[in-house]
């Protein structure tokens, strides 16, 4: 700057020297408070937002879990209190289930009025033809015949009632082999099978359990009816998938025949007593629960038949 006198002016220079170590320690204190705080405020927003989702979101995790227990046969219906954005999807599900529940028992209902019905008269027919006076030919003709119908029929009842699904208890599964087991015991007596069952009793099927004795019953009826003297019976669970093998220490099934025994009335061996419909009855059961059937041999020697189902460990 300059200085303006009588005489003249003069030029002036003013320096001003200050240390900013004291400024500089303030503004990194500053900063470092202002991160703590922001930092501080930032956890305390994501506890809050964690809490406020897990209140939130609470009823929904109260009915998954009332849907497992559904699955799992623990409940009939979806209980307790929601709020209202919920209640109406768990009064509709109740609704739901209410009248899948009564649909399926007046569908089993008419169908064992149906078998009914329709067997007796069968049964007259049979009755009669056995007593009339008709030629040989013409007996057997007719014989054939009602053992066709009677077979079309069971065969139609069992793929009608396999085809209702829903929401049902999960059934152990070795009680059920055992009580098939026990019941061909019986019938094959005189063949002093070993049958070897190796199924860990917590293994559950997701299915009905008319279904499952059906299928349990055709396939070890025939590895009892093809053994000569051992039959396995094994079960295991890979990715929530139940694998049933049956086997059997008899001639086994040729490689190109397993698809055709699959078919409705065709017969490994035509001298061998049967109506040749137990695999196909099994496979459309199966294919109801959109699983599948498999054929192969076996390390006892014989066949290996293997139903892969929905399973529960």
């Amino acid at each position: 700057m300059s200085w303006a006198t009588s005489g003249g002016s003069f030029p002036f220079t003013f320096s001003v020297a200050e240390d900013l170590q004291p400024f500089e320690q303030q503004l990194r204190a500053y900063r470092k408070n202002l991160w703590g705080w922001l930092g501080a405020t930032a956890v305390l927003l994501l506890i809050a937002q964690s809490l406020t989702l897990r209140w939130g979101l609470r009823p929904l995790r109260r009915l998954a879990d009332e849907v497992s227990r559904l699955e799992h046969g623990e409940r009939q219906q979806i209980e307790g209190d929601y709020p209202a954005e919920v209640k109406g999807v768990t009064d509709n599900l109740n609704t739901l289930l209410t009248h899948e529940r009564a649909r399926q028992k007046r569908y089993r209902d008419a169908l064992a009025d149906l078998a009914h019905s329709l067997k007796t008269p069968l049964a007259l027919v049979r009755g009669t033809l056995n007593q009339s006076q008709a030629a040989p030919e013409i007996a057997n003709a007719l014989h054939e015949q009602v053992a066709r119908m009677d077979r079309i029929v069971g065969y139609h009842l069992q793929r009608a009632a396999s085809g209702s699904s829903g929401l049902v208890a999960p059934q152990p599964v070795r009680p059920a082999v055992e009580r098939v087991v026990n019941a061909l015991a019986k019938v094959y007596a005189e063949k002093h099978i070993d049958t070897h069952i190796d199924i860990d009793a917590a293994l559950r099927f997701r299915g009905d359990e008319g279904d499952l004795l059906e299928m349990l019953g055709n396939v070890l009826d025939n590895a009892c009816k093809w053994c000569k003297s051992q039959v396995r019976v094994s079960a295991q669970v890979n990715a929530a998938r139940l694998s049933l093998c049956v086997e059997d220490d008899g001639p086994g099934i040729a490689q190109a025949d397993i698809q055709r025994v699959q078919e409705r009335g065709v017969r490994a061996d035509q001298s061998v007593p049967g109506q040749g419909i137990g695999l196909a009855v099994t496979r459309d059961i199966i294919a109801a629960y959109e699983g599948e059937l498999v054929i192969g041999a076996s390390a006892l020697g014989g066949a290996a038949v293997t139903l892969v189902l929905p399973g529960l460990v």
